[in-house]
């Protein structure tokens, strides 16, 4: 605490016992978080986040010494309110929740002990922190869809001819796809946790460093549909035989390497001078001499028992969710009018890993139909790495060189007329061999969803009623012959109708209700 105000070197270092003893008690998320920073190229960046952090503290000891600290009791009322997020994102095993509610609960003791005024002082340093959650994996797809939009439109632009089929690409020398690596989501994550410690460091006016901002945002986007573009030009004007391979990574790096150059030397322009040095906080400076504020042990012991709450909870409904055998088989009965059929030696299925349960069995109706395919995974006491809504749990993977997404639609579908359309979402894939077309839901707490936040909102709701943590998520497919999508949609809707009430039946056998 060398070069701080002797008032303020106690506070501070309650302050950092404080944030260690939060992450010592939720060491999970901790080190969950920092196996993504280091297994993801993306999320690298993050560890350095809490150094930077504390520089940028630093760089404020001089305005510290004109605001005395002080106890805040709205600090405990917005910690609190993080503790309550952590505690929904762990009964819904939103790692993420949990992880932006545990800096929150950091930047909330620090609060407690330095005052408001000091915590206005120091707001961007502490709200930095939050840039260290690694986020931003739902991005994903819209980005790899624009950098597929762009990408055909400049190739047409320059006179190619292209065929697109989702995020295949076909050109008359050979055939392309944009994968999650094109997505440009690393560039997005970098440029963005740049452009805001620039914006920090080089503007003092809200009118710029919302400009830069902005910029930091959109450049990196449109910089990878033109990076994407110009590595299928280069491939296509060299017979694909350049940029196809690692060339293909260096050529993107050194793109992005010069367009973020450019970026921060166009606003480096613009960059405004250090404020003055003024008396806004309304106190006077006081010299290292002056009385040691006491330790305000109030707030410590609410924090603790905060801190503390949510965990206590967590586990006793967590026991709940255990107190009952977890089922080891799903039974279904065969609707009339359909028969069981062997599945395809090259079938597809869909990538959901970590069930308790899993069922998939293809079926036949009318002679000269493709048969439908049912797939169910079924998750319950779910943990991280264990759940139904995870990044890696989809119907094709952005790694699968094999299937790809060509299309995705809501399709609400009638059982029956007595009941309401259930929400499930129609998406068209395809192999080099193959297209087809895809009816898939989420079935939790008895009820039919497609958004994943809506699942996870419902499994929470579920957990903290003591019902436990039952879901599922259950696909129909069928392959597209003669590409008419009217009669693969035809041929799920008469299974779905036939089959979507023994289904419910089944689930809702495994998820008997418990006594409130």
């Amino acid at each position: 605490m060398t070069g701080f105000p002797q008032p303020w070197k106690r506070p501070l270092t309650l302050s950092g016992v404080m944030a260690l003893l939060l992450l010592l008690w939720f060491y999970p998320v901790v080190q969950f978080t920092v196996q993504t920073w280091l297994g993801n190229e993306t999320y690298l960046h993050g560890g350095l986040i809490p150094f930077i952090s504390l520089w940028l503290i630093w760089r404020e000891r001089e305005a510290l010494k004109n605001i005395p600290p002080r106890a805040s009791g709205l600090a405990l009322i917005v910690f609190a309110l993080f503790a309550l997020s952590w505690e929904l994102g762990k009964v819904s095993n939103a790692m993420v929740i949990q992880q932006f509610s545990l800096v929150g609960m950091i930047l909330c003791s620090t609060w407690s002990q330095i005052g408001n005024a000091a915590f206005r002082q120091l707001l961007f340093p502490l709200l930095f922190l939050f840039l260290a959650v690694p986020f931003g994996e739902s991005f994903i797809p819209p980005l790899m869809d624009f950098t597929a939009d762009f990408a055909t439109a400049a190739i047409r632009l320059t006179g190619i001819p292209v065929y697109r089929e989702g995020n295949f690409l076909t050109l008359p020398t050979g055939n392309w796809s944009v994968v999650e690596a094109c997505s440009g989501l690393r560039y997005l994550i970098a440029s963005l946790t740049l452009g805001v410690l620039f914006a920090h460091l080089a503007y003092r006016h809200w009118t710029r460093k919302l400009l830069f901002l902005l910029a930091s945002l959109v450049v990196p986007v449109a910089a990878n549909g033109v990076r994407a573009y110009l590595i299928i030009l280069i491939g296509h004007l060299s017979g694909m035989k350049l940029a196809v391979g690692v060339d293909h990574l260096i050529y993107g790096w050194l793109f992005f390497g010069l367009v973020m150059f450019l970026l921060f030397w166009v606003g480096s322009f613009f960059r405004e001078g250090p404020a003055q040095e003024n008396s806004r906080s309304g106190f006077a400076s006081f010299p290292d001499s002056a009385p040691r504020p006491r330790i305000e042990f109030a707030p410590i012991g609410i924090l603790v028992f905060l801190a503390l709450l949510p965990r206590w909870h967590v586990a006793h409904l967590e026991h709940l969710s255990r107190s009952s055998a977890a089922p080891s088989s799903l039974a279904l009965t065969v609707p009339p009018a359909w028969s069981s059929v062997p599945l395809e030696s090259n079938h597809w299925t869909p990538h959901y890993t970590g069930e308790r349960i899993k069922f998939e069995e293809a079926y036949a109706s009318t002679p000269g139909l493709p048969p439908v395919t049912l797939f169910i995974a079924y998750y319950r006491q779910q943990t991280q790495g264990t759940s139904l809504i995870t990044s890696g749990n989809t119907l094709v993977i952005p790694q699968d060189h094999h299937w790809g997404k060509i299309h995705e639609s809501a399709h609400p579908l009638s059982i029956s007329a007595q009941t309401s359309p259930l929400p499930f979402t129609e998406t068209l894939i395809r192999s080099e061999s193959q297209r087809r077309m895809v009816w898939y839901c989420h079935w939790v707490d008895r009820h039919w969803v497609s958004s994943p936040y809506a699942v996870k909102a419902w499994e929470a709701w579920s957990v903290l009623r003591g019902q436990g943590d039952g879901a599922a998520v259950v696909v129909f497919s069928t392959p597209i012959l003669a590409d008419d999508t009217l009669q693969a949609q035809r041929n799920l809707q008469s299974f779905s109708q036939a089959m979507t009430p023994e289904i419910q039946r089944a689930l809702e056998h495994l998820n008997p209700p418990r006594p409130q």
